[in-house]
């Protein structure tokens, strides 16, 4: 492994984590190691290596200066990138949790599960769901819900989408009505009463996260409240 070959590279990058480097180190010498066939010259080898450690570890990188620094055209380049990747034994499906340790934001981890799971059941057209995209999007809409930050550059590369595709994605989510988890300030309208009745109903397992993948809290509230005095009407006619 060429040490400065290694630092040289990463400055041309604007690469300057030490644990970036370290883990490129590592990952240079793993697949040096292997008895697999290399038509990568070291300088081609190490950025691609580089790219994967930015990769793994949240951090930014600027794929055009590496395609331009590596001499590769732009498919030689991502189908190199994806031989190493399994090499490595990096092609492994990233979680939600993995995401959130990364970007230091495991407080909506619960909150990023159950928008995942809603949008699994929304969209019934996804084939790819190992693809990160969906895992990144759900953790970056519930930081966005519960005003969580995050460097958003970061979700993003670990999404492996393109900032137009990333957008549309997010887009997608919000149009479906995902996100919706931080708690909403109480309004002026509804009676004592009429909160007992909503909490009530609440008590009954229908909470307000599992109706809001659909409607607007406030549209369910005053929905279920027609429903209970309609219920109450009934059996006192009974």
């Amino acid at each position: 492994m060429d040490k400065h070959l290694l630092k040289s590279t990463a400055q041309k990058l604007n690469v300057h984590d030490e644990t970036v480097l370290k883990k490129t180190e590592e990952f240079v010498r793993l697949y040096q190691s292997k008895g697999s066939i290399k038509t990568l010259n070291l300088q081609a080898t190490t950025i691609l290596c580089l790219d994967l450690a930015c990769l793994s570890l949240g951090n930014g990188f600027d794929k055009e200066a590496a395609l331009i620094l590596s001499g590769l055209k732009k498919s030689a380049y991502q189908n190199n990138l994806n031989n190493i990747e399994k090499i490595l034994g990096l092609d492994k499906p990233i979680s939600i949790t993995d995401i959130c340790v990364k970007l230091g934001c495991t407080v909506i981890k619960e909150d990023a599960e159950k928008i995942l799971t809603r949008y699994q059941k929304l969209d019934n057209k996804i084939k790819d769901l190992e693809h990160p995209q969906y895992v990144a999007a759900a953790t970056f809409v519930a930081c966005k819900a519960k005003k969580v930050s995050i460097d958003k550059s970061k979700i993003v590369t670990l999404s492996r989408l393109k900032p137009s595709q990333w957008k549309e994605l997010i887009s997608m989510f919000e149009s479906l009505g995902l996100g919706k988890t931080s708690p909403r300030k109480k309004t002026k309208g509804p009676s004592a009463k009429d909160d007992e009745i909503v909490a009530e109903i609440e008590c009954q397992e229908i909470t307000k996260d599992e109706v809001e993948e659909v409607e607007d809290y406030e549209v369910w509230k005053k929905r279920i409240l027609e429903e209970a005095y309609k219920h109450t009407n009934e059996n006192m006619e009974e």
